[in-house]
């Protein structure tokens, strides 16, 4: 137990030189969250014709004053014939990572398959729909960052990702090549991609770019493996090994189709030398983050684990340039210098403040974001002493707040009993 402990310290720390300019940034929930829904990111032809709006809604963390941001856009799971943009599994990730310091979005992507049938061509054409959706949203926000810059995202920093069908999108998106086959396709395939109108699509926004930087696959599949090359975006995934609806390695879903889950995708990387990371849940199911039930165990477990893997992966691959903040140097130079010692500790935290006379909030709270107690501190006694011998072993946060609730600072400390 003690050199798995000892191993994920090391893991930390090494993340945390990585990115030690962010400060827990990226990594560590330090804000409140922003969000703004149903906002028009395109207008395309559904499988019968009629057309339809393309909202998004999208989350961004409160008082964040970074001038660029990187930015999450997910799709939601459904075998493209349900789902929506409100999934509690999307929005529990969209809303966790906003509070990381991230901008996310949801996003809507056209359903439903030529009079119901779920032939492997009227799935495809499904799938390249969900493409050209998710490419429309892309350039939503390529569009804005060149214009009016409302949600001030990084453009090298973009990652697209999603559940089940929707990593199919993203998987789809990051890695597709019309040239690249380790098989040729069925003959339908072509006249299939054709009528839809290709990869790109006319869902919103021409003319801009989809690049990404990266996917995050949660319970996804490609058909053809050999389409990641060593410079295309980097991968995250996580995957049941019992999945029995997206195989964890491979599943011939009829005659002509073969999908290649993440098990194949991840040896496919590594043979490439592209950075990837899958989590393999065994002996789990179909997306177990959100099946049987979302928000409590084993689902909610499960949900913590795909957080903190995405999390992990991203914090190595996001930069950040405390260069670029914007307007928040006035409001650094008037919050006070937070000390805390002994760090870690079994008995007690003193925390000591630099300045006095004005009063602060100090929030003790778990790994899992847990408020334990709050505590007052600065006025006339700059200092206060906040007991551990009633904290289990782990690790705690400290964030100091003004009264009005604002985050100012937040502060790792360490029990070890």
């Amino acid at each position: 137990m003690k050199k798995i402990l000892l191993l994920s310290a090391l893991v930390f720390l090494f993340t945390s030189l990585v990115n030690a300019q962010c400060d827990g940034r990226y990594y560590d929930e330090l804000f409140s969250v922003k969000s703004t829904s149903n906002i028009l990111f395109g207008r395309n032809a559904q499988y019968n014709g009629d057309s339809v709006d393309l909202l998004m809604n999208i989350y961004e963390p409160d008082g964040d004053n970074f001038a660029r941001r990187p930015l999450l856009v997910f799709a939601f799971g459904g075998s493209f014939t349900a789902g929506t943009r409100f999934s509690p599994d999307i929005l529990t990730l969209c809303d966790r990572f906003a509070k990381r310091g991230y901008v996310t979005a949801t996003i809507d992507y056209r359903l439903g398959f030529e009079n119901g049938n779920d032939s492997d061509t009227n799935q495809f054409k499904a799938l390249i729909r969900g493409i050209q959706d998710m490419k429309a949203a892309l350039r939503f926000f390529y569009k804005d960052a060149s214009t009016v810059n409302d949600y001030r995202i990084d453009t090298t920093q973009i990652f697209c990702g999603g559940v089940s069908a929707g990593a199919f999108i993203a998987l789809n998106h990051g890695y597709f090549k019309d040239t690249i086959f380790t098989n040729l396709p069925p003959d339908w395939v072509q006249g299939a991609y054709d009528e839809v109108g290709g990869i790109e699509g006319q869902s919103g926004n021409p003319g801009y770019s989809t690049k990404v930087k990266g996917v995050i696959n949660l319970c996804g599949a490609l058909a053809d493996t050999l389409w990641i090359q060593p410079n295309d975006p980097v991968l995250v995934s996580v995957h049941g090994t019992a999945d029995d609806l997206v195989s964890y390695t491979q599943d011939t879903t009829s005659v002509e189709g073969m999908l290649m889950g993440s098990g194949l995708i991840h040896i496919r990387a590594n043979n490439v030398g592209l950075p990837n990371y899958l989590h393999s849940f065994v002996g789990a199911g179909h997306v177990p983050f959100i099946l049987p039930i979302p928000f409590i165990p084993p689902a909610s477990e499960y949900m913590d684990s795909t957080i903190w893997t995405v999390r992990d992966f991203l914090y190595q691959h996001v930069n950040c340039d405390s260069g670029s903040i914007s307007g928040i140097e006035d409001r650094l130079s008037e919050t006070p210098a937070l000390t805390v010692f002994p760090n870690p500790s079994n008995t007690v935290f003193n925390v000591l403040l630099d300045k006095t006379g004005k009063t602060y909030l100090l929030e003790l709270s778990d790994i899992a974001g847990k408020r334990m107690a709050v505590y007052t501190i600065g006025n006339t006694d700059n200092r206060i002493a906040i007991p551990a011998t009633n904290l289990e072993s782990g690790v705690y946060f400290l964030s100091l707040r003004s009264l009005e609730g604002t985050l100012l600072e937040v502060r790792k400390v360490i029990t070890n009993h």
